[in-house]
């Protein structure tokens, strides 16, 4: 038994008239006539009887008529879904982001585009450090990937979202609060906590070299996995930290926290989107790109 002749079965019990199933169906009524005798015999079930100058189903045959009707539609489903699948109209995208990400907005602005474009593609967030995304976007575990650091890879391709100076978050009645800047040299003695090398290596590489350039030694600096933990020791005056000013705007006044510019720290913090380079060309990963080109020009400092 094959599928067409579920189809043409379907048509004939709809029409109860093999000339006329024949005519909707594009074939000769004397080949479509032979292939329900094959059916009922390959059954060994008689599915038609005569009626007048037409047919009609057997007890058995409206009963198969139910299933044949509910198999063709499943199998039309079946194969919806999948065109949808393959231009990016239905399925799921994985995105792994790192801690912070959402504090910004950006990614969530960039979901929302993406939304209006696939309405019906359903997203799955992952939190991922920097490393962490680059291994899972090489081996398909995740499609897209929201970060701070990009990986230097040459299979992998980035696109940079916002870029913010990086400055030190500090609690309000720390001894360093009251000024409008301060410099590497005031950290001397400070507890500097951040967040791990692995989750993002480019800022601790950037960190530590600009303070070994005007010779200041960050011999406290410590790192912290969980961001909320973090944050709380900076809250209490426990440690200091450096953070990029537009994250650092929302989450400092939540917890009596100032953030304050480094006057010698010339270091920005960007977020960036990954993806890989041959996934650049599958539709729901160019909806993707396109979402986070939509959306880059609104979340400049200037915008």
């Amino acid at each position: 038994m094959e599928l067409r002749h579920l189809r043409y079965f379907a048509i004939i019990a709809e029409e109860q008239n093999f000339r006329r199933a024949a005519a909707r169906l594009h074939v000769s009524q004397s080949p479509l006539s032979r292939q329900m005798k094959d059916l009922e015999e390959e059954m060994a079930v008689e599915l038609f009887e005569p009626d007048g100058r037409g047919i009609r189903l057997t007890a058995a045959g409206k009963v198969f008529a139910d299933r044949a009707r509910s198999i063709l539609a499943s199998v039309d489903a079946a194969v919806e879904e999948a065109k949808g699948v393959a231009d990016g109209r239905l399925g799921t995208v994985v995105i792994g982001f790192e801690q912070g990400a959402t504090f910004t907005g950006a990614l969530a602005s960039l979901m929302a585009a993406f939304r209006r474009r696939a309405p019906r593609v359903g997203l799955q967030l992952v939190a991922m450090t920097g490393a962490q995304q680059w291994n899972a976007l090489r081996d398909g575990t995740i499609s897209f990937a929201y970060g701070t650091s990009r990986p230097d890879d040459d299979a992998l391709v980035s696109l940079e979202m916002t870029s913010d100076r990086l400055g030190l978050l500090l609690a309000s009645d720390h001894r360093l609060a009251s000024r409008a800047e301060v410099r590497l040299r005031d950290l001397v003695g400070e507890r500097v906590v951040l967040e791990p090398r692995e989750a993002n290596p480019g800022l601790h590489a950037d960190v530590v070299a600009a303070a070994r350039a005007h010779d200041v030694a960050l011999g406290a600096m410590a790192e912290v996995p969980d961001l909320e933990a973090l944050l709380a020791l900076v809250a209490v005056g426990d440690a200091v930290t450096f953070l990029a000013r537009r994250t650092a705007d929302l989450v400092a006044p939540l917890s009596s926290m100032v953030w304050r510019p480094v006057a010698d720290l010339d270091v920005a913090l960007s977020d960036v989107v990954t993806w890989r380079v041959r996934d650049a060309a599958t539709p729901v990963v160019r909806a993707l790109v396109e979402s986070a080109e939509e959306v880059r020009p609104l979340l400049s400092p200037d915008a």
